[in-house]
Formats: C-alpha cells, structure tokens, sequence
C-alpha cells in the first residue's frame, strides 16, 4: 500500500530573533519563513497531522484548505520545562561544550535547548498520532520546512511509495559511511557535526514507530548518562549503531539534502547516469 500519511510540527522557537553578528546568518529564520515552506509542503494532497501551539491552528488549516489535515495543539513552553532545563544544563557544561570541535560551537545544535527538544520529540510527536487514532500503513514525519521551493516537490500531487514495512527509514547523504561499530563513531559524528542521516524525513509503519520511539528514549539516556545531548541526526546514528536491523538507509545522492521526491515517488524517473552516481556515493 503506497499511501503516506505525513506527520510534521511548528513551534516558535525565536529562530527570528537570532543575532546575525554572533552567529551565521544560515541559522535565522523568521515564523513567515517556515510559513513559506510549510505552504510548498502542504500541496500535497496526502493526509496531515500537524503539531503547533494554539496561534498557529488556523493559519495552518487555512493553508491547507479543503485537504484533510489534522491540528494537534501542544504546549510545547509549559510541558516540557523538566526537559529542556536538563538539555540546557548538558549544554552548558564545560565537559561538553570542551569537546565539541571548535569551529562548530556557534551551530544550533549546541547552545538552543528548545530546538535540540523539538527535535528530539519527532519520533514521539508521530507516536502521539498514531495513539490518537492515526490509521494508516505508512507515516512518515517530514520536517515542517523541508520544501523550500516548489521544485523540491518534482511536480507531484500526491507523495506514494512502496517502501519495505518491516524497517525504518531513514534517508543519507553520504553513503561512504561504513557499519558504526563503537559509541566513539557516535560520538565523533556529534561533537563535529558530521551528517549521514538527514533528520527531515523518516518513513514507517505504525508498528516500527513503536519500536523506534522505545529504542530512541533508550538511546536519549545513555547520552545524558555520558553528558552529551544532541538534535536528531546524532541521535538517529545512535539507535543505527545500537539496532541496525530495524533501519534501512535510503541514499539521496551525495549532498542531495532535498532529493526525496525524486527518488521516492512512484512516479520518480531515475537515469542511468544517476544510478551510477548512487551506486559510488557520487
């Protein structure tokens, strides 16, 4: 069954309010920004489940028209107060922040509680989906902001594809990445924020949901049990390394952050010429 439901969030997280001085320009984005994303994203004609605080209900809905679209409101600021005060504390710490690599310290990531908990909860948010009567063979969580442009989209309606209902997927960028065999890999991939895994899209069953939220809450532990925290993408390549089989890595094309619908969709067409360059991580 190809159909996809597709699970996404936005919360205000003062992304707007970024200092451009004290930090590169790359990481300010204002709420009309994501606005404009989000409506590329919500072309599609699948179904959606979006969580967002209450100001933001409407202009969703509003956004997506007639197209079926559910609003969760979540209060993200008053919830999760426990969470992001021990996020911030690890971040905070002089053992962590020493062994981040230097020229990567100004990144998200490593000094925003806020952003490293929204995405940290994205495995949880589609979880809550699904216990909310979310019936569907496949989900997948996309980011509220990944379409950029309309191009992005290769010109589809509706997003299906047959993807294998017995893994996770998770999609890369880089596929000369081997077997992670220690949690030094692991650790190595956060604290130079090396990306392999794209934190913007996973695809799976409600069943495999399950299973990764557990695996994912364990992974979370160990890392603050070790005073490293981390967004998605370290955490993604710590349940990698700690149950391989549940996964399957999808590869985009080296550096194809944005690639997803063109290579998929049902309707994707991809050349021989491209095939190769999968084929040896080109």
């Amino acid at each position: 069954m190809s159909n996809i439901t597709i699970v996404t969030a936005f919360f205000d997280i003062g992304r707007g309010e970024i200092s451009t001085e004290d930090y590169p320009n790359y990481l300010k984005r204002t709420t009309d920004t994501y606005f404009e994303y989000f409506s590329n994203l919500a072309q599609l004609e699948n179904d959606m489940v979006v969580f967002t605080s209450k100001e933001f209900e409407q202009r969703i809905l509003d956004i997506r028209k007639e197209k079926n679209t559910k609003v969760i409101i979540f209060d993200f600021k008053n919830k999760l107060n426990y969470h992001r005060k021990l996020i911030s504390n690890i971040q905070n710490n002089l053992d962590f922040i020493n062994k981040i690599n230097p020229e990567q310290r100004k990144n998200i990531e490593y000094w925003s509680a806020d952003y490293v908990m929204i995405n940290n909860m994205k495995t949880l948010f589609v979880n809550m989906a699904i216990q909310q009567g979310l019936s569907t063979h496949q989900i997948a969580w996309l980011d509220f902001g990944y379409i950029r442009d309309l191009d992005t989209l290769n010109n589809i309606k509706e997003w299906k594809y047959d993807f294998n209902p017995e893994k996770v997927h998770f999609f890369s960028i880089n596929k000369n990445i081997k077997d992670i065999k220690n949690f030094e890999q692991v650790t190595d991939f956060i604290f130079n924020n090396q990306v392999f895994l794209i934190g913007g899209c996973i695809v799976a069953t409600s069943k495999k949901w399950g299973e990764f939220l557990v695996l994912l809450h364990h992974c979370q532990k160990e890392l603050i049990q070790n005073n490293i925290i981390d967004d998605d993408q370290g955490l993604y390549v710590m349940c990698l390394y700690k149950k391989p089989d549940l996964f399957q890595i999808n590869f985009l094309g080296k550096n194809k952050w944005f690639d997803l619908f063109k290579k998929y969709d049902k309707t994707a067409k991809i050349s021989p010429l491209e095939k190769i360059k999968d084929h040896f991580g080109w």
